[in-house]
């Protein structure tokens, strides 16, 4: 009885430098009066409890996000979150963190947050064949380009969850596919090729589409093509690695 006493107060002793020197970190960043680290600090502990995570993990998570130079509000909103994300699609703590932070970041134009990217992605998920870690792990790769493209959130959540389907790639892959085929299918090159085949890549304006309204556009010349030439030109726009999803 006695030894047992003895290693769970070892224990607790341990377990409490621990969350101290986790605070430190945390506050070293955010800066804030004791009694605003301690309501954070009880925060923390509600988070962890909800989610099922430890405080640890919960701890480095908020370090990461308060890194980025988050208001401790925000960053306990973006915390739960994450660690809700983290539960959902088995991915560990600091991936929900990045994905979620990616995400928020590609689209801060749209005001996006992170509660908004946790429900749409959740839904998708629930609609379609596809998991919440495919959906993260898509957006975390192609989400920066999918903005400068002029692809809308909404859009590229149903487009990656749509090529989960089609192709059972993982959300990586299809991530990192749906960034080349972006990108290439806006080059100068290409869009005179596909002005030339009738397609329309600019508005009335004469600014170039987005990246999926040009796809969408070309959808019905590309059906009259016969299969040779479907595939040449899906080469020609998009490189022979990336001719699957692309189709």
């Amino acid at each position: 009885i006695i030894a047992a006493v003895s290693k769970s107060l070892k224990e607790l002793v341990t377990t409490t430098i621990s969350v101290e020197k986790n605070l430190a970190n945390i506050n070293s960043i955010l800066r804030q009066s004791d009694a605003e680290l301690n309501k954070f600090k009880n925060n923390i502990f509600d988070i962890a409890r909800n989610t099922g995570q430890t405080f640890d993990t919960v701890a480095e998570a908020a370090l990461e996000l308060s890194r980025q130079g988050l208001k401790a509000e925000e960053v306990t909103k973006r915390l739960n979150d994450a660690l809700v994300l983290s539960r959902l699609s088995g991915l560990s703590a600091a991936d929900s963190v990045a994905g979620l932070t990616a995400a928020i970041n590609s689209f801060s134009s749209a005001g996006i947050t992170s509660a908004e990217v946790l429900n749409k992605i959740s839904a998708a998920a629930a609609s379609a064949a596809v998991s919440d870690r495919d959906l993260i792990e898509g957006l975390k790769r192609s989400g920066a380009v999918a903005v400068a493209s002029g692809v809308k959130f909404d859009d590229l959540i149903g487009i990656i969850a749509a090529l989960q389907e089609k192709t059972a790639r993982g959300g990586a892959v299809i991530g990192n596919s749906l960034k080349t085929i972006f990108t290439r299918i806006q080059d100068l090159d290409r869009l005179n090729t596909l002005q030339d085949l009738g397609v329309q890549v600019t508005d009335f304006e004469g600014k170039v589409l987005s990246s999926k309204r040009v796809i969408e556009n070309l959808g019905p010349v590309f059906a009259k093509l016969d299969q040779s030439s479907k595939v040449n030109l899906a080469d020609n726009l998009v490189g022979k690695f990336q001719i699957a999803p692309f189709l």
